[in-house]
């Protein structure tokens, strides 16, 4: 009642919008509409029913549905009558489903009054319960909404299970008050009717917005019961970027509320890589300064600089009295773009009060990946807004340049500062392990903790001891459980020496004109060996091989590696000898910020095959969606689909380093895979398409996300973090 009653009152709250239900699309209690979840939004749904399941449709339905790109919704969905009963024994089970669905939509109009979509849910095998193909149109004019289409049922599922949606639909609802929404559905000859009250934008944090509902069935049929509740909660991943007009079709779909797409960070600050042959070095673009900084300023900017945690601090001058300044960070484990601001403020304070043109390199693990060009009065007014007119100075990153030639001929005043080898880090991260929807278990799960700790030796050098221990887990992940051999595993899961390294391919090929240079990206190809115990069991070596030329906007992997399993035999331990080359392409598609990604080769557990996907990123969180066939010498061939989330953990600055340093998870990713086209049925397929549990580059790389576009477009992010 005291929900009900802030729901009639509170006039300032959040408008209610389309929610996720129960069969894993946005819309009302069993037909969609053409309104998308919208971009960058997470939303979570529950049902306390499975329309559908016409035995007995009493149980938990479980939705996650993500606004993944600004004209498509994609959802995991998990249906099961219990949560933890054996479908081999005693009296069953029940219906037990992992599926995914997808709509794609976009607006008709100018003024967003109609939309129009076309989905299908319960993609997956041969064994399906509620699949269905449609196709909606929508009108939304204020209060008032309508929908019609027309769906396909994909004939009888199992135990004589069916989608509820088939033949013409049409729905109707009405939302007198900001919080609560009424509705009414028909198809296939049944009609539903519910409610939904929407809690109050102040109850919740910004941008979030949740509901409950209650779903009453008005004919006899025997897909529902005669009523359930559902209730769900809408998280925004951070902000989206709004995309150019010309790039548009037709209206962006609105998110919840007031929650609209917004601006990432604006990259009016900085002008684009030039398309002209860079200037000689020793010609910066750049004033020349009217005021030289001296030696205790320099000293000064080094204090500056490790007092907001960055390390291996060398400052000096070059022979056109430019001041050279590296840096590596350690600290700002996000983003790197966190690291670029915290210099570039310190810079602006150490040498705002005169005109000297500074030339800094950040590193990441000694390897340099991004530098900023540009004179220090200008950098102050620009971060402060008070010059329209001054830029932070000129981004470059090793595929549009030759990073280590701003340092060359440099008299160093300040030699390595705060060096990175002199603390240890400790990094603490959740580990979990899951299976969902199988026939032993509806979620069962091994959670645990790592904790690793990495020592830096020489530059691009480091060793790594890596702990597990499990905390928790559910029954079938104990001792006499089926999944035992999945299970978080106490101990060493990791021993490991790391050498990253540039290769100088211009060194290699002799004089090269530096616009061929620039062009090929040869600046921009980066080495990484590492040996040791990898996984808990398998010792050996991995070799890897990346290049990013240009702005960014393409990547290219190699890895080749040769491991013994010192296990082997063991249940679930993987083979004897493992020998992954694996070749892997990304394609960074700008306007919306996703990745495009292909691998293909042998992987971890000598399985061949090829794998093709996207990931979505929304600033510091990102969602991956994927397609993997692979094979065996022997047996048939598997095809599995799969999601992951990927997000942060920890604080957006970890502590400063000192004699050892704690630091959160700048990755932690979880995934729920299932196989599809399987005759018979969608079988677990454990041990396919694994990818080497070694370090990787792209974690040096600022999770891939190192190029000049990409820190051209966080700009903003770059003040903020200046300031």
């Amino acid at each position: 009642m005291l929900f009900a009653g802030a729901a009639l009152c509170t006039v300032s709250a959040l408008a209610g919008d389309n929610t996720m239900n129960a069969a894993g699309f946005s819309g009302l209690t069993v037909t969609p509409t053409a309104k998308l979840l919208g971009w960058g939004r997470m939303e979570m749904a529950y049902d306390h029913q499975l329309p559908g399941v016409v035995r007995n449709p009493q149980g938990h339905n479980f939705v996650l549905g993500f606004g993944l790109l600004p004209n498509l919704e994609v959802a995991g969905r998990l249906a099961t009558n219990s949560s933890n009963a054996n479908c081999f024994f005693g009296s069953g089970c029940g219906a037990r489903d992992l599926s995914a669905s997808g709509k794609v939509g976009i607006g008709l109009d100018s003024a967003g009054r109609f939309h129009v979509a076309a989905g299908v849910t319960d993609v997956g095998g041969s064994v399906t319960y509620f699949r269905s193909y449609y196709g909606v149109l929508t009108y939304d004019e204020g209060p008032w909404q309508a929908s019609a289409g027309l769906a396909r049922r994909a004939g009888a599922g199992i135990s004589g299970s069916r989608s509820p949606l088939h033949g013409p639909f049409a729905a109707a609802a009405w939302q007198p008050l900001p919080l609560v929404r009424g509705h009414l559905e028909y198809t296939d000859g049944n009609a539903w009717a519910g409610v939904r009250l929407f809690a109050p934008a102040q109850w919740l944090p910004e941008g979030w917005s949740a509901h409950v509902g209650a779903n009453a069935r008005l004919t006899d049929t025997d897909l529902t019961a005669r009523s359930w509740f559902s209730a769900g909660v809408s998280i925004p991943l951070y902000k989206v970027p709004s995309l150019p007009a010309s790039q548009r079709r037709g209206p962006l779909p609105e998110l919840a509320g007031t929650q609209q797409p917004l601006p990432a960070y604006e990259a009016r600050a900085l002008p684009p890589a030039p398309s002209a042959p860079p200037a000689p070095m020793d010609a910066p673009a750049a004033r020349a300064p009217t005021a030289q900084a001296s030696d205790e300023q320099l000293l000064q900017l080094a204090a500056l600089l490790q007092a907001r945690g960055l390390e291996d601090i060398s400052i000096g001058r070059a022979a056109d009295q430019s001041i050279a300044i590296r840096a590596n960070n350690a600290t700002y484990n996000w983003n790197t773009a966190d690291a670029i601001g915290a210099a570039l403020g310190a810079i602006a304070n150490g040498l705002g009060d005169t005109r000297s043109v500074f030339r800094l390199i950040l590193t990441q693990r000694q390897v340099a990946i991004v530098a900023v060009t540009g004179s220090s009065d200008c950098l102050r007014q620009w971060i402060d807004g008070e010059n329209q007119a001054c830029v932070a100075g000129e981004v470059s990153t090793p595929g549009t340049s030759h990073l280590e030639a701003l340092h060359a001929d440099v008299r160093w005043v300040v030699a390595n500062a705060q060096p990175s080898w002199k603390t240890l880090r400790i990094a603490l991260s959740p580990v979990l392990r899951t299976t969902m929807g199988t026939e032993f278990g509806a979620i069962d799960y091994s959670a645990g903790a790592s904790a690793s700790f990495l020592q830096p030796l020489w530059r691009g050098a480091s060793a790594e001891v890596r702990l597990l221990q499990e905390l928790a887990r559910s029954e079938d992940f104990s001792s006499d459980g089926v999944f035992y051999g999945r299970r978080v595993r106490n101990g060493i899961d990791r021993i490991a020496f790391t050498q990253t390294w540039r290769v100088p391919v211009e060194q290699w090929l002799g004089p090269i004109d530096p616009l061929a240079m620039r062009q090929w990206g040869l600046a921009a190809v980066t080495a990484e060996g590492t040996v040791g115990r990898f996984g808990g069991s398998f010792d050996g070596a991995l070799a890897s091989l990346r290049w990013e030329p240009g702005e960014g906007r393409h990547r290219l992997n190699l890895q080749a590696g040769s491991f013994r399993n010192a296990e082997f035999g063991q249940p679930g331990a993987g083979p004897e000898v493992a020998t992954p080359v694996l070749a892997s392409y990304r394609y960074n598609l700008t306007a919306t910020r996703t990745y495009l990604e292909a691998t293909a080769g042998r992987f971890f557990y000598n399985d061949f095959g090829f794998q093709f996907g996207l990931r979505q990123w929304f600033t510091d969180f990102s969602v991956a969606a994927w397609y993997r066939r692979s094979r065996f010498d022997t047996g048939p061939a598997a095809q599995i689909v799969g999601v992951e989330l990927s997000v942060p953990i920890g604080p957006r600055k970890d502590m400063n380093p000192g004699w050892f340093q704690v630091t959160g998870t700048p990755r932690f990713a979880h995934s729920v895979q299932t196989s599809v086209r399987e005759a018979g049925g969608n079988p677990l397929r454990p041990g396919y398409g694994i990818l080497p549990p070694t370090p990787t580059l792209d974690a040096t790389f600022n999770s891939d996300r190192a190029g000049l576009l990409y820190f051209e477009d966080n700009i903003r992010r770059i003040r903020d973090a200046a300031r």
